[in-house]
Formats: C-alpha cells, sequence, structure tokens
C-alpha cells in the first residue's frame, strides 16, 4: 500500500471517528449518505456505509446507477436512490443526519455547490460534509504537489496533461479532471453559513474541511478547529 493510500485511510477513519463523537448515531435515527458508494471487489470496511449498524434506517444517494445497483446487492435493506445531489426528492427535514464524504467538490461551479449545500441543509436536521482542503500542498485526486496553488483552476488544466489513474494504478497523460472543483474553508463556510468549519489533519496541515451544523450546532461549538473536543 501506498503512503498516499495509507494517509487516506487514516484520514478516513478519523473522520468517522469524528462523525460517530458528534453526532451520537442511534438506531432510531434516520441518516441519509450523498454521494455513498462502495467497492464492489472489496468488503473492507472504510465507508460509514459499511460501518453504520442500523442499514433499516439508512438511505443513499448517488447519481451513478452502477453505484447504486452494487450497494443494493450487498445491502438490500438500505434505500438506494439514483438522484442528482442538487435535487433531494425528500421533504424539508426528513432525515436527522445528513452525511456526505467528499462529493461536493465533484459536482460542478461554486453556484452548484452552493445548491447541493442548501438541499443537504432542507432535508436534514444536521449535517457532517467533507470535502479536501483546496490550499493543502498535494492534491490527493490527481496526485501531484503544489498543483492547487495556481490560480483559479489551472490545476485542472495540469491535470488534463497528466494525472493519477486510481483504477489502473497508475500516472498517466492526457487524463480529464473537469468534475474537479477544490474549496477553501472560506467557500465551505459560504455554503453551510450557520455550520461550524473543522480544518482536520493527518500531516502538518489540514487535509480535510468538514461542515457540521444544524441542531447540533451547540455541541459542535466544544469542538477546535482540529475537532478535538476543549
Amino acid at each position: 500500500m501506498s503512503v498516499f493510500s495509507k494517509l487516506s485511510l487514516i484520514s478516513r477513519a478519523r473522520k468517522l471517528e469524528l462523525f460517530n463523537q458528534i453526532m451520537s448515531p442511534a438506531k432510531d435515527m434516520k441518516l441519509l449518505d450523498v454521494g455513498a458508494q462502495i467497492n464492489p471487489n472489496s468488503h473492507e470496511e472504510y465507508q460509514l456505509i459499511d460501518t453504520y449498524p442500523w442499514k433499516h434506517n439508512f438511505a443513499v444517494v448517488n447519481i451513478s446507477e452502477e453505484h447504486i445497483s452494487a450497494i443494493k446487492k450487498r445491502y438490500p435493506e438500505i434505500k438506494a436512490v439514483v438522484c442528482d445531489a442538487c435535487e433531494l426528492p425528500w421533504p424539508d427535514k426528513s432525515f436527522d443526519v445528513v452525511y456526505s464524504n467528499a462529493v461536493i467538490e465533484h459536482v460542478g461551479s461554486f453556484e452548484r455547490q452552493k445548491t447541493m449545500a442548501a438541499e443537504i441543509m432542507r432535508v436534514g436536521k444536521r449535517w457532517y460534509v467533507t470535502t479536501p482542503n483546496r490550499w493543502f500542498p498535494f492534491e490527493f485526486h490527481m496526485r501531484l504537489p503544489l498543483v492547487t496553488w495556481l490560480p483559479g483552476k489551472s490545476y485542472l488544466r495540469i491535470g488534463n496533461i497528466i494525472s493519477y489513474n486510481h483504477l489502473r494504478g497508475k500516472y498517466m497523460f492526457s487524463g480529464k479532471r473537469s468534475d474537479l472543483r477544490l474549496m477553501s474553508a472560506g467557500e465551505l463556510e459560504k455554503c453551510f453559513p450557520s455550520s461550524k468549519i473543522i480544518k482536520q489533519r493527518v500531516t502538518f496541515m489540514a487535509e480535510t474541511l468538514i461542515a457540521v451544523g444544524g441542531d447540533i450546532a451547540d455541541k459542535c461549538a466544544s469542538y477546535d478547529q482540529k475537532g478535538t473536543k476543549s
């Protein structure tokens, strides 16, 4: 396993640990995972969908029919729906918790990111939304150093020349990264204005930004910017 994969697994485990600390999930709570997916070729439990014990109260959405089919096959008790994260098909406050891990950076423009955030806050009583920190000096999607420090979307132009292909496990030329718009802490706060923005780090600097809010806001206030309870 590469050092990048190890860091990713550590980060994911810490995000789940913090989620459980803050949200205190219980069997009677209804939870929505926006953008959930599983690896159909592996049963390693590194995602919330794998570790959450009360599948009967768990719903997921993904824009990909392939991902939803894989989820239904493995977890038939979960309500899995194909839909756009910017148009969630539920009434207001349908869920006690809405969770989304590293999805908002893939929905398109900043306006679409704000729309996704508004939908999450609309259907959820509380939310926990993570995204990579744009200003971390290494981009984990492309596995390239310093490119996100370039102005605007210059990092995507670099990614179109050379980028890491996770399916093939190697760097490739002539890639395509038009689906990626990384966010700063300030932008995430604009999307979730009433939320606590936690900067979570595994290395020397925060790799992950987490927006936590809703009716859990008072509890969030006791956590510092690194996700440590003060």
